[in-house]
């Protein structure tokens, strides 16, 4: 990149997160984590994995190391496509956005597994998070968050993170985030600096204890 996320912006809140579920092809023997782990060992170099985005990437092969198995990456330019090569059984899985995923699994084309992040999600609080099926420690995190030019006067940080918060915690912008499967977060500027530094920190670590290089 020809910038540094860091120290080219100053943060102004934190807007929230795009939830990620692991689906599989339903016609699969795999109902759990657990499942798709032993099911993998028993069958080397049958799984697959679709990617329609970075987090889809860095989660298979991230799923690839920490569950010791063997999965053929596929990717694709978005999650649209991928999800159809899943639901026709020519790609065993993928971690999904919620949005795109949830009409899939409503209709049974699918099968739900767990969400990336460590902590339930409230927009399917009966799915479990792949920490909780096994994988421990596992927490991938698709967010968004507001920045301004670094050298911006903290006097207008101030007062464009209390106009955004109010705008972000309102019933009606919750309502419609969640309707678009992206669970809101605001937070003070300091709060958001912390979580940029902490989550660059987290996905170097993750990506280089995937073995994945740039291609």
């Amino acid at each position: 990149m020809n910038y540094d996320p860091i120290k080219d912006f100053v943060p102004i809140t934190r807007v929230g997160s795009f939830t990620l579920m692991l689906v599989v092809n339903p016609k699969l023997p795999i109902h759990s984590v657990k499942e798709l782990v032993d099911y993998a060992r028993a069958n080397p170099g049958q799984l697959s994995f679709a990617s329609g985005n970075t987090a889809g990437i860095v989660g298979g092969y991230i799923l690839s190391k920490w569950g010791e198995i063997s999965m053929l990456h596929v990717p694709y330019k978005t999650t649209g496509p991928a999800l159809e090569d899943i639901i026709a059984g020519r790609v065993s899985m993928m971690f999904a956005d919620f949005t795109s995923a949830m009409p899939q699994v409503e209709a049974g084309t699918v099968r739900p597994l767990a969400m990336s992040r460590i902590h339930r999600s409230s927009l399917y609080s009966d799915l479990p998070t792949l920490d909780e099926a096994g994988i421990k420690g596992f927490d991938l995190d698709a967010w968004a968050g507001l920045v301004a030019p670094a050298g911006t006067p903290p006097s207008v940080v101030t007062k464009l993170n209390g106009a955004l918060r109010k705008i972000i915690d309102s019933p009606d912008v919750q309502a419609k985030f969640k309707n678009v499967g992206f669970e809101r977060f605001s937070s003070t500027p300091e709060e958001l600096g912390a979580f940029m530094k902490m989550e660059l920190g987290k996905w170097q670590k993750m990506v280089k204890d995937a073995d994945i290089n740039p291609d």
